[in-house]
């Protein structure tokens, strides 16, 4: 997808899609959304080229990958009671089971944990936003 702000909107619209064509019900819904938000909103802010949003399950996980093409990798900050911005992967820490980067910095990625265990005909890895965008 484009680097555009419009876009976390329909990443997270995307990943709903998918978690309900995988039957993933008891799936902890809030808690991807912001993860998606966050992740590819930092993508878009501090990322370059086109961003890519995968998510994958497997193992009562769902992985939550967003890459651009940026070696620089995403990194926690501390931001102050004052600081407007800045919390976003520190929100990603706390919902997510563990989160990094991969690919030399270009990408990050989050690992919720699931509770129940989707039928074996929906796991499936794919690219969920369409490259039209």
């Amino acid at each position: 997808m484009a680097p555009e702000r419009t876009h976390v909107a329909q990443a997270r619209g995307a990943t709903a899609a998918v978690l309900r064509h995988w039957a993933l019900t008891d799936t902890p819904a809030e808690d991807v959304q912001l993860v998606v938000s966050e992740l590819v909103t930092n993508a878009i802010s501090h990322g370059s080229g086109p961003v890519r949003l995968r998510v994958r399950y497997a193992n009562h996980e769902l992985l939550i990958e967003v890459t651009d093409r940026s070696t620089t990798p995403a990194k926690r900050r501390r931001p102050s009671a004052n600081d407007v911005d800045g919390r976003g992967l520190v929100l990603v820490e706390h919902v997510s089971r563990r989160w990094g980067v991969a690919d030399g910095g270009r990408t990050t990625y989050a690992v919720i944990p699931i509770p129940t265990e989707a039928p074996s005909c929906r796991r499936t890895a794919q690219p969920i936003l369409a490259p039209k965008w």
